[in-house]
């Protein structure tokens, strides 16, 4: 790996992304339950934080077998949950390094009252209040030590490509969409192989979900199965955000129909706080199917993806408005979820 730039290496205190701060920290927790969910390619512990009480839901069948029945509430009975659960997942691509700071400063306010700059946040802490909300800051360890910058902020797309999916052997930067013909990369055609995959070259955002997954993906997986989320949110960065994709394809039109609010609801409160939201709000149908998909048909949750802004000079971000970005986000979501309950019934 080389240092294309030194200050990609720097951040402010409240900045926390490398997987020993991100450890270092939730060593530290008194209110929020830890534990760890599983181990990495790499051999890594991948960690679960949870605030609010657990309440396990007695299930009859699977989800698929309680939607084909006409009788949903055999999977899912929503009169025996009190409280909405919001599974939030962290850098699956570990360059994409936003979403972990802005999980660690909600952990703070859920802490102390205040985020890691010491800016309070109470409503923030009034909602999350009635949910249970469960996070996994850093999903994939393995891609954050391989590409360990503490940020893009002031980059370019050859900078977010080059951390993120890595250098070929001819000195070629892989860039995207073209890193996604190949899974897993062939490790043994890269000089350097970027964050945005674990230690076996595997992208978890794509990964072989009903065949033989990467232990992250696996690990994550069951963590959805034993908190059967009403909501997941799976936090990713790129140039042009902060927005939500599009609704997708492979969901039922009730899906998409709170995919569309939620997406509506953030952009607003973003463009309202000066945090310009990228793309609009998005509704035309796009075909993808993806890691967060996949916990749908595993769970029946209501699937989100979130992209951040990166901060690169195409479109400058400092790093207090992409943690209020972040945070701005979390809120909002919550909101919903307390109001709206998050699963279509």
């Amino acid at each position: 790996m080389e240092i294309r730039h030194p200050h990609f290496f720097a951040a402010p205190d409240f900045w926390k992304t490398t997987r020993e701060e991100v450890n270092a920290y939730l060593d530290g927790l008194q209110r929020g339950q830890g534990w760890e969910i599983g181990r990495s390619q790499g051999g890594h512990a991948l960690r679960a934080v949870a605030y609010g009480k657990a309440e396990p839901l007695p299930r009859r069948t699977t989800y698929s077998s309680a939607i084909a029945s006409g009788h949903p509430e055999d999977f899912y009975d929503r009169a025996k949950r009190q409280k909405p659960v919001l599974l939030i997942i962290g850098a699956i691509h570990a360059a994409e390094i936003e979403g972990v700071v802005t999980c660690l400063n909600f952990a703070q306010v859920m802490e102390t009252g205040r985020d890691l700059r010491g800016r309070e946040w109470p409503l923030l802490r009034e909602l999350a209040e009635q949910l249970r909300v469960v996070l996994v800051p850093l999903p994939q360890p393995n891609g954050r030590l391989r590409s360990p910058v503490h940020n893009l902020i002031g980059g370019t797309v050859d900078d977010l490509y080059y951390y993120g999916q890595g250098l070929r052997n001819n000195g070629e930067i892989l860039r995207w969409p073209e890193c996604k013909r190949l899974q897993p990369i062939p490790i043994a055609e890269m000089e350097f192989l970027g964050g945005y995959y674990n230690d076996a070259g595997v992208n978890i955002q794509h990964d072989d979900f009903f065949g033989r997954p990467a232990p992250e993906t696996r690990a994550l997986l069951d963590l959805a199965a034993a908190e059967i989320p009403d909501c997941v949110m799976t936090l990713h960065s790129c140039g042009n955000g902060p927005f939500f994709i599009a609704p997708e394809s492979y969901l039922s039109p009730a899906c998409q129909f709170h995919q569309v609010q939620v997406a509506a609801l953030v952009a607003d409160r973003h463009r309202r706080d000066g945090l310009r939201p990228g793309g609009g709000t998005r509704t035309a149908l796009q075909g993808g199917f993806y890691f967060h998909t996949a916990l749908h048909h595993h769970t029946g949750t209501l699937p989100l993806l979130f992209e951040f802004p990166h901060g690169l000079e195409m479109k400058p971000f400092t790093f207090d408005e992409i943690l209020d970005v972040g945070l701005d986000l979390f809120e909002e979501v919550m909101r919903y979820g307390v109001n709206c309950r998050y699963r279509p019934r």
